[in-house]
């Protein structure tokens, strides 16, 4: 796959003739790109949009703080990895931090977004995880060039994660070149057109909950939707996506990641 370079070890094979998206609530079914999988819109009103940024900015830097992490004047979050200097130890307890966020730290009410995204698929949706009964929100902390994204899969591979949507909200670094990839209507691929491993991904060393993908019978046409500032990506978990290595010359991609369920 020359997409993303990383090797994945495990046991793998392909699955059975079965579309797991048909099998479980379909929270984009009834929207015009649906067939897609994915759409960008925008997202919320300014105002509301500046607060929910400095919150989560402030969300992080809070987390370097815990780690005694020093911030010098005029730190931008883009800058992250000169912060840390490629102490990969120092990385994961930051990100230990921000991979799993109670909502009652997130920087706006959350009836506001879960607003917003119902009014853009139709559908009273809620925050809190029926398979889990957890109510978390994350950031993602992806260094340039360096393997911190996690492989190519479908969130729906994991039972607590089928029947929700997901999206995706640039923070600080998303760009052309470190947002996340999607595989348009791979949403609807059966399971026997697709390799992953039967366990959680080990991946370059790192080891995932979710299992990767490792090949595929149909092409594996990736894509950047490339939110812009104040914009969501809007995407089904059983479309393959992941995989985003970040290939800005000098910036970290910071992104918000939730996942919303039928209300």
């Amino acid at each position: 796959m020359p997409h993303t370079s990383y090797t994945i070890d495990g046991t793998r094979a392909f699955g059975s003739p079965s579309i797991l998206v048909q099998e479980h609530d379909d929270l984009v079914a009834q929207v015009p790109w649906g067939a897609n999988g994915y759409t960008v819109v925008p997202f919320l009103e300014e105002t509301a949009h500046q607060k929910l940024l400095q919150g989560l900015q402030q969300l992080f830097l809070d987390a370097l703080a815990q780690e005694g992490i020093a911030i010098p004047a005029g730190f931008e979050l883009t800058q992250y990895h000169h912060l840390i200097n490629g102490d990969q130890t120092l990385h994961l307890r930051v990100i230990n931090h921000t991979k799993a966020i109670a909502y009652e730290q997130f920087p706006l009410p959350a009836q506001l977004l879960t607003d917003r995204i119902a009014a853009e698929v139709g559908l009273p949706l809620t925050t809190l995880n029926p398979n889990t009964g957890e109510n978390i929100f994350h950031l993602r902390v992806i260094r340039p060039n360096r393997p911190d994204h996690n492989p190519l899969h479908r969130d729906a591979w994991l039972e607590e994660l089928k029947g929700s949507i997901n999206l995706y909200v640039p923070v600080a670094g998303s760009t052309d070149q470190s947002s996340l990839f999607v595989v348009p209507g791979s949403h609807y691929w059966p399971e026997s057109d697709v390799e992953r491993t039967l366990a959680g991904a080990v991946m370059n060393g790192a080891k995932y909950n979710v299992p990767g993908l490792t090949n595929t019978r149909k092409p594996l046409k990736l894509v950047r939707p490339n939110p812009g500032a104040n914009q969501v990506l809007i995407f089904s978990p059983y479309l393959i996506h992941g995989g985003a290595t970040n290939l800005n010359p000098d910036a970290t991609r910071i992104s918000l990641e939730i996942r919303l369920w039928r209300k």
